[in-house]
């Protein structure tokens, strides 16, 4: 039988973080220095995401991307969001600073419901990422947007927008996209 975590005493690190096994199937956060470790995603969490990075990639200025799941610097946390929107020029590193994040968005899965509603906006607010997605697929396939507004130290929710309807926002870049475009081959 494969050890899923190694034995460790004291805080995770980054460093513990990457020397993890990859092809466990399962994915690994560090939450205040406390590993956190969670089934990896569904076949519907993995369509939908590949969706959006496509819609995003058609509607986002040339110099952006969108990349993911990638870590973010949170230190002693670090999350990796499911995509994450950067400039093309950020520098070539396994973590990224959250000063280097424009938008980060979460594809919510069973196993994450009350991290990626509550827990990672609470944190990626306090750390100053200045847009946070959160996507539902259940039941149906949903966008909520938020934006940090200046000085503040939570999310304000820009809008939701679901199936039929046109996400449309200002912040981090001009988007619109349909939501339809993220149920296309939906399993």
């Amino acid at each position: 039988m494969v050890e899923l975590v190694p034995e460790k005493v004291g805080p995770w690190t980054f460093d513990d973080l990457q020397s993890l096994p990859d092809e466990s199937g399962w994915r690994y956060e560090i939450v205040d220095g406390a590993l956190v470790v969670s089934p990896g995603p569904a076949l519907r969490h993995e369509v939908v995401g590949e969706l959006l990075r496509r819609c995003l990639r058609e509607v986002l200025p040339p110099h952006v991307i969108t990349v993911g799941p990638m870590a973010v610097d949170l230190e002693p946390t670090y999350r990796l969001p499911d995509l994450v929107v950067v400039d093309l020029d950020t520098d070539d590193t396994t973590k990224l600073a959250a000063a280097d994040v424009h938008l980060a968005i979460e594809i919510v899965s069973p196993s994450s419901t009350t991290t990626d509603r509550v827990t990672k906006p609470a944190e990626y607010a306090a750390h100053g990422l200045l847009a946070y997605w959160r996507v539902e697929t259940d039941p149906e396939v949903s966008v909520t947007a938020y934006v940090l507004g200046e000085g503040d130290a939570v999310y304000t929710e820009v809008g939701t927008w679901g199936e039929g309807e046109t996400l449309s926002v200002a912040v981090p870049f001009a988007i619109d996209l349909s939501v339809d475009d993220l149920t296309r081959g939906r399993p």
